[in-house]
This record gives structure tokens, sequence and C-alpha cells, in this order.
């Protein structure tokens, strides 16, 4: 089963909206920059995820790390 590299760090995910939620949990200058590359940002997508119902800041990022997260195979 594939599983998902952070485009910033080590890290891997077996579901692009687990990756999400690690992205928004990082407040290092190298996560939040990476954002700003792909037109988003970090405070824009925290306040949709603790304002709007049906968690709209994980599925915004996930859309875009389904494009853009490195694809580890691990099985």
């Amino acid at each position: 089963m594939p599983k998902y590299r952070c485009p910033m760090c080590r890290k891997i995910c077996s579901e692009h909206l687990d990756l999400a939620r690690h992205y928004l949990g990082q407040t290092d200058k190298k996560h939040k920059e990476w954002l700003k590359t792909q037109g988003l940002s970090y405070a824009e997508l925290i306040k949709a995820q603790v304002t709007e119902f049906g968690n709209k800041g994980y599925e915004a990022l996930a859309e875009v790390l389904k494009k853009e997260a490195v694809v580890v195979d691990e099985g």
C-alpha cells in the first residue's frame, strides 16, 4: 500500500488527509514557506479549519498534497 511523504520533511502518512494534519501542525518556517509556493496561506488554512464545518482547512491542503507529495511504496 503506497504512503505519502511530506514535501518538507521525512514524515510519512498513509493518507493525504493525515499528511495535511501533520503539515498544519508544523509551525516552522520551511513548512510555511512551502505553503506559500503553492499559493496557500498557513493562517488562512488554520482559520478555515477552526471556523468552518467539515475540516475545510485540512481538505484544501490534502488536495494540494495529493499532487505534490512523494509516493513511497512500502509494500
